[in-house]
């Protein structure tokens, strides 16, 4: 379960009380696309020490089923596959309507709210007007959203290597539409040497601060207009949430 043992300690579900704060200044909520790689990603990232000293993690979808993604039970499992975005931010509105005595959102204004999606095929015909209304509801709520094109495997992938014109050759553009791949899943197994497990499970050894960083810098590079809401073209915006909290650790 993603970390946030540095509230009010002992922390557990039935007492996240959090009249003091010993260490931590925020806490990110998160609401993912994907219910295994994105959690085991930000996983990791809240167990780096210095991290845990300034920001905690908690997922929306872990706490609302209460349980680890290694021991959820199909229904489980089933529950957390409704994940249009459009569902990620409605589990937002759910989570903090049911957590606020809990949480005490409104006596933390500085806690943020994010859904982590992809745009694969979100922006078809079918599903672009629902995709334009969660982004626009999004920005009146003043929740963050961290987008992937054409998902969250290239995030990953600019961690250990540069993007060639062949990864940016799959992206969700006005002129091709999302297809399936397993090219970027390759790439990180064959040319990165970080290959993701059986169901997407990705291991902690190939993600640390200083890939971060890398990655941050690369995925920068690659978000040539940052006015877009979202990225037309081969990107990601998951290193702006990244980058603000890396920017908080100490040199």
């Amino acid at each position: 379960m993603l970390s946030i043992t540095s509230r009010k300690p002992p922390f557990n579900v039935q007492n996240p009380y959090r009249e003091v704060r010993p260490t931590t200044s925020k806490i990110i909520f998160l609401s993912f696309e994907g219910s295994v790689t994105e959690e085991e990603y930000f996983e990791i990232v809240s167990n780096f020490d210095k991290i845990k000293t300034k920001i905690q993690f908690i997922s929306v979808a872990e706490d609302a089923v209460n349980t680890n993604y290694k021991f959820r039970t199909p229904e489980q499992k089933l529950l957390l596959s409704k994940s249009r975005p459009k569902q990620l931010l409605e589990r937002i509105e759910q989570f903090k309507a049911e957590k606020e005595e809990i949480y005490q959102f409104s006596k933390y204004p500085e806690d943020e709210f994010w859904i982590v999606t992809d745009v694969d095929n979100n922006t078809s015909s079918i599903w672009i007007n629902e995709w334009n209304d969660t982004i626009k509801k999004c920005d009146e709520k003043r929740y963050g959203y961290a987008i992937s094109n054409p998902f969250f495997e290239i995030w990953l992938l600019l961690h250990h290597l540069e993007a060639t014109e062949e990864d940016k050759s799959f992206a969700v553009t006005d002129n091709q539409p999302y297809k399936p791949t397993s090219h970027f899943r390759n790439r990180l197994r064959r040319d990165a040497k970080a290959p993701m497990k059986k169901d997407k499970h990705i291991s902690s050894k190939h993600y640390n601060e200083l890939k971060i960083r890398q990655a941050i810098e690369r995925a920068r590079t690659l978000h040539i207009n940052c006015n877009d809401k979202w990225p037309k073209y081969f990107a990601t915006t998951v290193y702006i949430l990244l980058e603000k909290i890396i920017d908080m650790i100490p040199e």
